[in-house]
């Protein structure tokens, strides 16, 4: 006796039942892991130089992510395009710190070639001495009262207010109204990292973000300003004179200095 055969398809642990596909999200995962480290790495001064590979290779990751989930041969689109987005980020930071070091070593390189030309000329000057006397040229003021405008070699003109107390959120702080105006022919660079305050004690602090009106960092075309609040930490307040210094460039330049 011959028996109808069922009509129901079988079962998905039956002979026949094709096999679950494992999940493909290969690429979008590496752009996730490799975006959020160069993130992190990226907004660290120096340190941050070991981002370079990681958002390059995650940019790149993320983006063939995207476009293998497009086409249907990857099923975790958005791990991919958080990847993407995460590297594009600390891609943009480490393009910040390129720049503000490129500028940095060209200034440092502009004052060196000055000084070197000036030691070479050195015996032409001394003959000239003897037979004509001129005033010398007025001395480049590097330190000042508050409120006063001090200028860098470059061409920089830069001013600090007095301090002034504020208590807010992490305590109470000292902070100072800063401006930028770039006086020279060339781009120049203005960064919150640039300020530190010394305290009446010697102990040179740095500053504390947290304000709504704090410098920002960038740089400035010529006869560009730019302005913004420095504030630093003074849970310890002692009694006695306080000096605002200005620390140019990204591994420090020339200093300036106002009495608080």
């Amino acid at each position: 006796m011959t028996y109808p055969q069922s009509p129901c398809p079988p079962g998905p642990h039956q002979p026949g039942w094709p096999p679950p596909q494992p999940p493909r999200n290969g690429m979008g995962t590496a752009a996730l892991v490799l975006g959020i480290l160069g993130a992190l790495f990226s907004l660290i001064p120096i340190v941050g130089v070991i981002a370079w590979p990681m958002v390059l290779i995650g940019l790149a990751l993320g983006i063939a992510g995207v476009l293998r989930a497009q086409a249907g041969r990857a099923d975790n689109k958005g791990v991919a395009i958080a990847g993407t987005v995460l590297s594009a980020f600390g891609l943009v930071f480490c393009l910040i710190y390129t720049v503000a070091f490129a500028s940095a070593v060209s200034g440092s390189s502009t004052g060196t070639v000055t000084a070197s030309g000036a030691s070479s000329s050195a015996d032409t000057v001394i003959e000239q001495a003897d037979r004509t006397s001129a005033p010398a040229a007025p001395a480049r003021p590097t330190s000042g009262a508050a409120g006063a405008t001090l200028s860098t070699r470059d061409g920089l003109q830069v001013t600090a207010s007095a301090l002034r107390d504020r208590s807010g959120f992490g305590g109470p702080h000292k902070c100072t109204d800063v401006t930028y105006r770039n006086g020279s022919d060339d781009t120049e660079s203005f960064n919150i990292w640039d300020w530190k305050l010394q305290d009446p004690n010697g102990a040179i602090r740095r500053i504390s973000i947290g304000g709504g009106n704090d410098l920002s960092s960038g740089e400035l075309a010529p006869g560009g300003t730019a302005q913004g609040q420095v504030c630093f930490d003074a849970k310890t307040d002692p009694a006695g004179d306080w000096t605002i210094i200005y620390e140019g460039g990204l591994f420090g330049g020339e200093e300036l200095r106002w009495a608080g």
